[in-house]
């Protein structure tokens, strides 16, 4: 198991991985995605993110197979977080995140959840800080941790 930074050389693998969940934030699986979130998760666009200072990127990895991404933005923002579904459920995104929040001087957090994730974003310590959106068939749950309390 390692954890290391992301680098240009895993943006292929990261791109397929979150392609690969897409029917987890679609509200209507089978759906195409919008073109504003597709052009978010092509090649160019993590390309773009792994390579920017204004991003922490993160991979999970085992035996060579990438299992895991994490993404902040701005030290306090977690921008993405996917585990393959292989490997949901073996504490990966916990470890990641784990990981991530370590790098980071804030001591608050937020997110726009998939509807999906919700319950593993409330067992990180997340809660809800706003009303569920939706934007042309993707709905979002913001979320906000603050261990400054």
């Amino acid at each position: 198991m390692s954890i290391r930074i992301a680098v240009e050389s895993d943006v292929l693998q990261i791109a397929d991985l979150v392609a690969s969940l897409s029917h987890f934030y679609l509200d209507e699986p089978g759906q195409e995605l919008p073109f504003w979130f597709r052009d978010s998760i092509t090649e160019a666009a993590f390309a773009a993110r792994v390579s920017s200072p204004e991003y922490l990127n993160f991979v999970y990895e085992e035996a060579g197979v990438l299992m895991g991404y994490i993404s902040i933005k701005g030290g306090s923002h977690l921008y993405h977080l996917f585990v393959a579904q292989a490997f949901q459920g073996r504490g990966v995104s916990r470890l990641l995140w784990q990981h991530a929040k370590e790098r980071c001087q804030s001591k608050c957090f937020s997110l726009r959840s998939s509807i999906y994730a919700v319950p593993v974003y409330k067992r990180f310590g997340f809660a809800e800080s706003g009303p569920v959106g939706t934007k042309d068939g993707i709905s979002f749950q913001p979320m906000e941790l603050n261990d400054a309390k």
